[in-house]
Formats: structure tokens, C-alpha cells, sequence
């Protein structure tokens, strides 16, 4: 009778085993990596780096898929609507996530995504034509304010990174730029090489890549990668942080949240993306998930105040 049960037991034991789905440890595909910009820009460059150190790590293809439009939005909102499984991550600059859900209607805002970690941050440059009538930041003020509206600035959306921090300095010195969009870095290097271009804000990585030059860097002290002025040294309090981080979509299961954020943390902290980012004029830097959070919620929130004040009057 025991032996009956017992068989009977093992019987059903293994119905419910074999019943039971079994998960696949994550990732198990392919993973895409959306990047709001064009090839070969300073968002693209160093996301592609992340992907290919990251693949090692994770035993799996990361897909980098450029999605270009309305200032870095239609990627990031192409993230956002995205399944919370871990295989659509976004990489994005501070600029998608923390000035245009103030800029424009975006289906996206503080609280949307889940939030993986920081993996550069360095003060948003201010560079130069080399066809430009000038050799340093100085030189610049006296001529451009002798010649109002006479030179571009490059910008890749209105209301980002590339844009308000030039807001703010012509505010500051007194200058009159025309602003002219671009959809990709590497388009508005073309015509800064042919000289129809002055100037361009944005991360130090065209630095790297480009016949450009930097004029200031929005920061109260030098980094020790870029040898030229701050907007401090000049007299100009303004400081302008470009950031990049690894985002997913809200609602990221724990284990997939914990084990991207191990990943992407080995891989930022490691002396090969360091020395490669170093590279490109570059810094890696890296803030964990609740680090990272709460940066982010304090920029989100600072750069409200500021754009409701500067998009408010006319420029």
C-alpha cells in the first residue's frame, strides 16, 4: 500500500514538474540599445562602446538601433512604450530626458523609465569653427558683438543641451547668435569644417573626432581632460553638465534591473572604457540605480525651473 502511494506520488510530482514552465535566465536574445541620435555622434560613439564591452558580459548581441527626431524624443519615447523584459534599453544624454519632456508633448517624464545607471558625465563645451575669425573665447565676445547676427550656432533641437547653455552665455555677454537645427552631429561638422557653421555646444567628443576646438566649458573648474577656459575663469557663473545613462522602460523586473545595472557598472568602471573614453575627450563616470535616480529627479526638476523661465522670453 506505501509502495502504491508512494509511486502514485512521485507520479504526480513529476505531472507538475514537467507542467511547470521553465524561464530561461535573462538575456536569452538578442538585447537593442536605442540611441536617440545618428551614427557616429557623441551620444552614438560612446553608447557603442558600452554595447560591445557589455556583449562580453552578457553572453548576448547588444543591437544599437539609431532612432533620429524632435530633439532625441522619438527614441527615448520608442524606449518608454517599450516591454519592461530588459531587451530595449535607451541610451540617452541629459538633454531627451530632462529638458524636452519641459520643451515639448512627450510621452514621457520623471518618473517613466527605469533608470540603470550614469556612465559618463563631463561639462557641456562650447567649440569652434577653425574658420572662424577668432583663436579664443575672448576674442569671440568682442567680434561677435561688433557683428551681431552674423554667426550659427548649431543646434540639434530646440530647448537641449546644445542649445540653452548658448542661450544663457549670449544672455550673459551680451551677444546675438542665429541658431540653425541639425539633425546629427556629424552633419553640423561638415559645415564647421566649411566654415558655415561658428559654433557648436555639446559634449567634448567632436573634440576627438573633428577639426573643431574648444572654446569654454560650461563649469566652475577645469576637467582635467580639456585645456582651455570655464565659463567660471570668464566670469560667467553658468554650468552645464552633459551626462549620458542607460535607461529601460518602468516597471523593470528586479533581477533583470540588478543584472544590467551589474553589468553596465563593470563595464564603466573598467580602465579599458575609462582609457577609451579618454580618447574621445571623454570622462566615464559612473552613479549606480538609486545614485543615478536622484540626480536625475534633481536635474529633471532644476532644468523645469530654468526652461520655464528662459522659454518664456523671447531670444
Amino acid at each position: 500500500m506505501l509502495q502504491k502511494l508512494a509511486s502514485r506520488m512521485a507520479v504526480i510530482l513529476l505531472s507538475l514538474l514537467m507542467a511547470t514552465p521553465v524561464f530561461a535566465a535573462y538575456p536569452d536574445k538578442p538585447v537593442t540599445l536605442v540611441v536617440p541620435f545618428g551614427a557616429g555622434g557623441a551620444v552614438d560613439v560612446p553608447a557603442r562602446l558600452l554595447g560591445n564591452m557589455m556583449e562580453k558580459k552578457l553572453g548576448q548581441t547588444i543591437v544599437v538601433q539609431n532612432i533620429v527626431g524632435a530633439a532625441g524624443t522619438q527614441g527615448a519615447a520608442q524606449v518608454v512604450t517599450a516591454n519592461p523584459d530588459g531587451y530595449t534599453l535607451g541610451y540617452f544624454p541629459t538633454g531627451v530626458v530632462c529638458l524636452q519632456p519641459h520643451v515639448q508633448n512627450v510621452p514621457y517624464g520623471r518618473d517613466s523609465f527605469t533608470l540603470l545607471g550614469m556612465t559618463t558625465r563631463q561639462p557641456v563645451v562650447l567649440m569652434s569653427s577653425q574658420k572662424a575669425p577668432w583663436k579664443d573665447f575672448k576674442e569671440m565676445v568682442e567680434i561677435v558683438k561688433k557683428e551681431p547676427d552674423t554667426y550659427v550656432v548649431a543646434i540639434t533641437g530646440t530647448g537641449n543641451m546644445t542649445h540653452i547653455p548658448v542661450l544663457e552665455l549670449a544672455k550673459h555677454f551680451g551677444l546675438k547668435f542665429r541658431y540653425i537645427p541639425y539633425r546629427t552631429t556629424p552633419e553640423v561638422m561638415k559645415d564647421m569644417l566649411t566654415g558655415r557653421v561658428a559654433l557648436y555646444a555639446d559634449s567634448p567628443v567632436p573634440l576627438s573626432q573633428f577639426d573643431v576646438f574648444g572654446l569654454i566649458q560650461f563649469a566652475d573648474a577645469r576637467a582635467d581632460n580639456l585645456n582651455f577656459p570655464t565659463t567660471k575663469e570668464m566670469g560667467y557663473d553658468g554650468q552645464f553638465l552633459h551626462w549620458q545613462g542607460v535607461f529601460a522602460p518602468k516597471d523593470l523586473p528586479a533581477d533583470v534591473t540588478e543584472r544590467l545595472a551589474q553589468v553596465i557598472q563593470e563595464v564603466v568602471q573598467s580602465p579599458e572604457f575609462a582609457a577609451e573614453m579618454s580618447k574621445m575627450s571623454s570622462r566615464a563616470h559612473w552613479l549606480g540605480v538609486d545614485e543615478f535616480r536622484r540626480f536625475f529627479e534633481k536635474e529633471f526638476d532644476m532644468y523645469g525651473v530654468v526652461l520655464k523661465e528662459i522659454m518664456a522670453k523671447p531670444q
